[in-house]
């Protein structure tokens, strides 16, 4: 694998935060200690919020992660982390950038720290509330410190900084999870699928009922997934798996009841008639989701990666599966953008010099992106299911940014 095609770093080539591949893995190449009081270090607090950070950073960066959190070793995971993972202080004199999860950093610059408390999360500021975060409020506010983290690292300009705020809510306000459906499909087990699933570990606990999990998609895992896909233990058989068994196994040592279905969707393909009528789609081309949405479930849930760091957005979707609708809100095609154009810079002249522009069009058709994206978008999905089987039936569409952090969502009623 060339060092562009890590999605990471293919992003800072495509914002020009970098001139050159060897700048960025150098921009990379840090050392992180994540702090958190150990009070609030717990499972049902702001444990899922250190481990996910602790999983994106140590694929965004190539350093080691300290987690400082008065932890000896990880609490429940859904996905052991790597090696480069170790719960202790780091060494004293040791160069290193410190995140603060609940508190606020007292000896490091930049200061990059956040709180969760319910469904609130803030970045720049310690809430101080008394309830506890939940794990939806906890990835999102993963997601945002891990950018925060990568932003800060390759000096990426903050976005819309004026329009900023101490604070935000997710959606979902309750306490408490609802009653799922029986079986969930989980549709492309991709960046997003992987969050999904994640987060849906951290869920377990509060539900009422664990539905079955169906487990669909066509691929299996590539050098590339690791920068981006949470749920792949690095010292696994994983490269050359099948996605969809990979994730059953994981799913079932969780005490999930759990299948795969290793299928590629096309038109004219159907869900099973005796499974699941909800959807989560990880998909990230418009045709399968409009495949998925004719696909004969009643109600789908849905995200999607924007691919520029300049501006780094995720949006979402809650929607009634209708083909008409699917042609409506996913109505954009899929036609690659033009390898020829773009910026101008030593490197991309050597890859369009290459032979045939076969190294352009390599760099060009990696889809930038950062596993922190998917954190803050499954956040939000899972919301957006979680007030649906509360009883808010309507159909969905909301966006977000996450740079600056942190900007308000956009969301809106979809009317049929």
């Amino acid at each position: 694998m060339e060092s562009y095609e890590h999605r990471v770093v293919n992003g800072l080539l495509k914002a020009g935060a970098v001139a050159e591949p060897e700048q960025a893995i150098s921009v990379l190449q840090r050392d992180f200690r994540i702090i958190s009081p150990p009070s609030r270090a717990a499972e049902d607090d702001l444990w899922p919020a250190i481990w996910a950070l602790a999983a994106v950073l140590e694929r965004q960066f190539a350093g080691t992660i300290y987690v400082d959190a008065g932890l000896t070793g990880p609490l429940r995971q859904p996905a052991q982390l790597g090696s480069r993972c170790r719960f202790d202080a780091p060494p004293k004199g040791r160069e290193i950038v410190t995140i603060g999860v609940g508190c606020q950093p007292s000896d490091s610059l930049p200061a990059i720290y956040g709180d969760a408390s319910g469904s609130l999360i803030s970045c720049g500021t310690v809430l101080g509330g008394s309830e506890a975060a939940s794990p939806l409020s906890c990835f999102a506010l993963a997601g945002y410190l891990g950018f925060a983290a990568l932003a800060e690292a390759a000096r990426i300009p903050p976005y819309r900084r004026e329009f900023a705020r101490p604070c935000i809510s997710l959606p979902y306000r309750s306490a408490t999870a609802p009653q799922l459906p029986d079986q969930l499909d989980f549709v492309g087990l991709g960046h997003l699928g992987e969050a999904y699933l994640s987060l849906l570990f951290f869920i377990l606990p509060r539900l009422k009922q664990v539905p079955r999990l169906s487990l669909i998609d066509k691929g299996a895992f590539e050098e590339p997934n690791w920068a981006t896909q949470i749920l792949i233990e690095k010292e696994s058989d994983w490269i050359g798996a099948n996605k969809a068994e990979y994730l059953e196994c994981r799913a079932r040592q969780w005490g999930c009841v759990a299948e795969s279905r290793v299928t590629e969707l096309a038109w004219g393909w159907q869900a099973r008639p005796a499974g699941s009528r909800v959807a989560v789609l990880g998909l990230d081309k418009f045709e399968p989701r409009r495949i998925a949405m004719s696909g004969g479930y009643e109600w789908v849930f849905d995200a999607g990666l924007g691919d520029s760091f300049l501006q780094p957005r995720i949006s979402w979707h809650s929607l009634r599966a209708d083909k008409g609708l699917a042609a409506r809100v996913f109505a954009d095609d899929d036609t690659p953008r033009a390898a020829q154009g773009g910026p101008r810079s030593a490197f991309l002249d050597r890859l369009r010099n290459t032979p045939g522009g076969c190294g352009i069009l390599t760099y060009e058709s990696v889809q930038a992106s950062a596993p922190s994206l998917g954190l803050v978008a499954a956040a939000l999905t899972w919301s957006e299911l979680m007030l649906h089987f509360s009883g808010e039936n309507q159909g969905i569409r909301g966006s977000a940014t996450i740079w600056s952090a942190i900007l308000p969502h956009f969301r809106t009623t979809i009317e049929e």
